[in-house]
């Protein structure tokens, strides 16, 4: 879905805005840099996977007896709220507060009292962090596998439609063998739905809940239920270690973007051959005019800007994934704030995923083959392979037969060259 802005609400005085941490005073420069964008990233995209989380956890503390039943249903109350206010783009998160974890349990204690400030039992923001990515990218990883199983039913049907039209096949963007305009769009297709069991298998990794690790170390002296809230979350499992749970931390989102990778990269391949197949000295394919861009000086022109983005868009996409996974290279187990790092590009990464997918499943059911063009640019070149196989039926052995066809083809070339020169010097 597509999040709602966020708005400017009126919020209390800065002076109220203690940091979860306990500390005040930061030098500007400082609070800025640290916090970076990550107040802006949680108010745009990860607030409702910590309400999500947070319920889960608050329902968990009342069940072991942390929490009365009443203050119980107060939280599931007030984190109901701040879900709705934020649909509605009426909840903000201040950069003084650093983070959605603490605009939602400042908004509880303000608003509710003493029972805001117990909703941090057996938790930290570490652990809240990891929950609430992991909600989000589980939801990215099912959306993409979504997309891509689409954009392949679509892609299928189309091909189908056009497999009776010939085709140049390229290989060294040489003209190689003849195929089909189907069999090319069938081979994406196949691509895109061999997807599902890459995402799928991502999927299976990350399905496990890190609630409850806290910093690293798990909570003595609680007992809290981690079975409990994993189901109240809809994970299948609980990540048992809690170490491994803090060493998870961008492990799992290199992982997340390893698996949407494969269909990002047949997209800009794809971008790649529409480029080449819509440009007018081969004029094979198009699309309808709503697809194409125009110039601000050259009145005829009609651009394929979306396939030249598109083929970029794969390789920042792979950049984002190298940036989570260099991020991490090299850090020791335990908690490290580079890891705030990972996120932006990990959020940026899974849109720049699901848009371009959402605009090729709009795109290719309206891809159209110029027919004429393409049975005009059948040429004999493209049958030569043919001829060796020719031979080889009629029983030589394929070597003889591959070095007798390329002799004949570049034969009858040299020909109709020595042809063509002849009439030009009579006409000159």
């Amino acid at each position: 879905r597509s999040h709602p802005p966020v708005l400017d609400t009126p919020r209390p005085p800065l002076a109220s805005m203690a940091k979860l941490w306990g500390g005040g005073g930061l030098h500007p420069l400082v609070e800025a840099y640290t916090v970076g964008e990550d107040f802006r990233i949680d108010g745009e995209f990860m607030l409702p996977y910590d309400i999500k989380a947070s319920k889960a956890h608050a329902a968990m503390l009342a069940k072991i007896g942390v929490l009365t039943a009443q203050e119980g249903e107060t939280l599931e109350k007030a984190l109901s709220e701040i879900d709705e206010l934020w649909r509605a783009g009426k909840f903000k998160v201040e950069p003084s507060q650093e983070d959605g974890h603490t605009a939602v349990e400042q908004y509880i204690t303000e608003k509710y009292g003493e029972v805001g400030k117990k909703i941090h039992t057996g938790r930290s923001r570490n652990d809240q962090s990891l929950t609430m990515i992991r909600l989000y990218a589980l939801d990215q990883i099912r959306e993409v596998e979504k997309l891509a199983e689409q954009l392949a039913a679509v892609a299928e049907a189309r091909a189908k439609s056009l497999d009776s039209i010939p085709m140049p096949g390229y290989t060294h963007m040489q003209r190689a063998m003849p195929t089909t305009v189907g069999r090319w769009l069938s081979a994406f297709a196949s691509g895109w739905r061999d997807a599902g069991p890459m995402l799928q298998a991502a999927a299976k990794v990350l399905d496990q809940n890190p609630l409850g690790s806290a910093a690293g170390f798990g909570i003595n002296g609680l007992d809290l239920d981690r079975a409990f809230s994993a189901e109240k979350m809809g994970f299948s499992r609980v990540q048992e270690n809690p170490m491994y749970c803090g060493l998870s931390r961008g492990m799992f989102e290199n992982i997340a973007l390893q698996a949407m990778s494969f269909p990002i990269v047949l997209c800009s391949r794809f971008a790649t051959d529409m480029m080449m197949f819509t440009q007018q000295e081969a004029a094979f394919l198009k699309l309808p005019d709503e697809f194409t861009t125009g110039s601000s000086i050259m009145p005829q022109k009609k651009n394929y800007d979306l396939f030249e983005i598109m083929r970029a868009n794969g390789k920042v996409f792979g950049s984002m994934q190298v940036q989570i996974q260099e991020t991490i290279i090299g850090l020791g187990s335990g908690y490290h704030r580079d890891l705030q790092c990972t996120k932006k590009a990990f959020v940026e990464a899974c849109g720049l995923a699901t848009s371009t997918l959402r605009l090729l499943i709009e795109a290719v059911p309206k891809l159209e083959a110029r027919e004429a063009n393409l049975r005009g640019a059948m040429t004999e070149d493209l049958y030569v392979t043919d001829e060796v196989y020719k031979l080889v039926a009629a029983g030589q052995p394929f070597r003889e037969a591959y070095a007798s066809a390329k002799a004949d083809f570049f034969k009858r070339v040299a020909e109709k060259e020595a042809q063509g020169d002849a009439k030009r010097a009579k006409t000159g």
